[in-house]
């Protein structure tokens, strides 16, 4: 039993962690350069307060100080900006329109076995493929709208 609660307990974290690495992507340019390069340290790089401390010269409570106001900062930007949320939602549309997608492309492919029309041969002319590849192609600019490269 506690096996499972301390699993759980670095699944949490590990969530945690997750959203923090997400709002410093979003608001790292926010932060002090110190504030920053300290949660870039921590989250990024995996370097342990510690190491972080030894690197800057300053005390290990010091760094943990550190990390602690700039997740603080962070969720205050998000609570006032909702950067992070938006991105979210943008998702979860895209996400539904490639469900939608997949599902008209089925409904065409049998629509066509049935009536008995080729792949490349429909109604329109051919324009129903070249739809469902802007429908999918507008579900790919909706996931990278927020993601640096």
């Amino acid at each position: 039993m506690t096996l499972n609660f301390i699993n759980m307990e670095k699944s949490v974290s590990k969530r945690q962690n997750d959203v923090t690495v997400l709002y410093l992507d979003f608001y790292g340019g926010l932060l002090t350069d110190k504030q920053a390069e300290i949660l870039n340290s921590y989250f990024n790089e995996d370097y342990s307060l510690s190491e972080i401390a030894k690197g800057l010269g300053i005390s290990r409570q010091a760094a943990h100080d550190a990390v602690r106001h700039g997740i603080r900062a962070l969720a205050e930007y998000e609570d006032k900006l909702g950067l992070v949320r938006a991105y979210h939602n943008e998702m979860q549309y895209a996400d539904e329109a490639r469900a939608a997608l997949a599902d008209m492309r089925a409904v065409i492919t049998d629509m066509k076995s049935t009536a008995g029309i080729k792949p490349e041969a429909d109604s329109k002319g051919g324009l129903i493929p070249e739809y469902a590849e802007k429908l999918d192609g507008i579900a790919r600019r909706m996931e990278r709208q927020y993601i640096k490269n």
